[in-house]
């Protein structure tokens, strides 16, 4: 199988089969993958809490209205964005980076910690709303990194918005942790019984949708 071929086997799966579950070398790839994730700058102002235990996801589920996704799937990805960026942040991605790469054979120190200047010449002046949307985006990044690596793999997904944000943000006790909910994906398998995965995938045609020029 290529990735066309995955992408076309994936849809976004509103059945799951509660009975199967992710392996633990499943889950941990899967992690491996939306980790490897781009991002801007290569900083990753985020934090995936993925959910497993059930009673949680029961909690959860009312403020996602009640939709079975949540507490059906074997794991739900909860992507919370930072909600606001500080020096201290920079400071410990930059001092993350200094320990990768200090093997490395053309290590630069100083181009490093210029990186990292220059990052916050431009991240901590931005804005605050500017920052929050731009933060939120980076969680939609990784989220579509994670959505391929799910086909590749073969394991189902659902991306959700519909859920009440501020609810989710409660129960997962985040708002004194500098973080907010931005998106969810629960992963697992599909059931025989989900008609979307028997439909003729649509998508815009070609022509409408590329422009060459």
């Amino acid at each position: 199988m290529n990735i066309i071929d995955s992408l076309k086997w994936r849809y976004a799966t509103t059945d799951f089969d509660s009975s199967k579950k992710l392996s633990d070398e499943q889950l941990e790839n899967l992690k491996k993958i939306v980790r490897l994730s781009p991002s801007s700058w290569g900083f990753q102002f985020y934090k995936i809490i993925v959910v497993e235990d059930q009673d949680l996801k029961k909690k959860l589920l009312p403020a996602a209205y009640n939709q079975s996704q949540i507490t059906d799937c074997s794991h739900l990805f909860i992507f919370c964005s930072y909600k606001e960026v500080f020096e201290s942040d920079i400071d410990k991605l930059i001092a993350d980076m200094h320990e990768t790469r200090k093997n490395d054979k053309d290590y630069d120190e100083k181009g490093i910690n210029s990186y990292g200047e220059g990052s916050k010449d431009i991240i901590l002046k931005m804005d605050k709303a500017k920052q929050l949307e731009w933060l939120k985006k980076q969680c939609y990044i990784a989220l579509g990194q994670l959505m391929v690596g799910c086909a590749e793999m073969r394991v189902d997904a659902c991306p959700m918005e519909g859920f009440k944000n501020e609810e989710f943000d409660e129960i997962l006790d985040l708002k004194d942790k500098n973080l907010l909910t931005a998106v969810i994906l629960p992963v697992g398998f599909r059931t025989s019984k989900d008609k979307y995965q028997y439909r003729s995938k649509f998508r815009k045609p070609s022509k409408d949708l590329f422009e060459d020029i």
